[in-house]
């Protein structure tokens, strides 16, 4: 958590317990008087510019590259969702994989979803596919199908049915994004939205090794 993103949390609770503390013996919950309105009012705008920082941090916040040892990325099935039919990570072994998991209440995730699609567009005939996963129910994608991305492998899974490691990257929020190599080995691991050029300079080195 950025410092940025402390102190917003810190003035959030300081204010709300600033207001208990004014209000706490009045017989309702409402200020009486010209100092507890004002009070109440610097306490209420406080929370709402913090809130608004908070958003805004968690929306446009840079990715976070978080890779560390290359490991081997276990595998998972999942359903398309156009058709339902059942995949497997292995089935696209050999090629560049950009595994994305993201979420239709995840406002990040909409935002690079148009990016990803680009992406697997430009680079599709040099062997990378883009893999867009969510763990929500077919149904409920479905409701959102204007956001949903047109150009990559579109899939969705059982949240349980998924590898562990995979899980617990998941509790933590979306996007989350795995470059997986041609030997299927994850050389990148990524929290946080972005943006082609972003994703370009991550999957680009694996491709011109599936080349060489």
């Amino acid at each position: 958590m950025t410092p940025l993103l402390v102190i917003c949390f810190l003035f959030i609770v300081v204010s709300i317990g600033v207001v208990y503390m004014v209000l706490r013996k009045n017989s309702r919950p409402i200020p009486q008087g010209a100092l507890q309105w004002m009070v109440t009012g610097m306490c209420t705008v406080l929370v709402c510019l913090s809130g608004l920082v908070i958003a805004l941090i968690w929306i446009y916040e840079e990715p976070t590259d978080l890779s560390d040892t290359p490991t081997l990325a276990e595998s998972f099935e999942f359903q398309l969702v156009s058709n339902q039919e059942n995949k497997n990570l292995r089935d696209y072994s050999g090629k560049v994989i950009l595994l994305n998991f993201w979420a239709t209440w995840c406002q990040p995730c909409i935002t690079e979803l148009p990016e990803l699609d680009e992406l697997q567009v430009a680079y599709r005939e040099k062997g990378l596919v883009v893999l867009t996963v969510s763990d929500e129910e077919l149904e409920e994608l479905q409701l959102y199908s204007d956001l949903l991305p047109q150009e990559t492998v579109s899939g969705f899974v059982r949240h349980e049915s998924l590898p562990e490691s995979f899980r617990y990257e998941l509790a933590n929020g979306r996007p989350v994004t795995y470059v997986i190599d041609g030997d299927g080995m994850i050389r990148e691991h990524v929290r946080g939205a972005g943006n082609f050029a972003y994703f370009e300079g991550l999957v680009t080195p694996w491709l011109a090794e599936l080349e060489s």
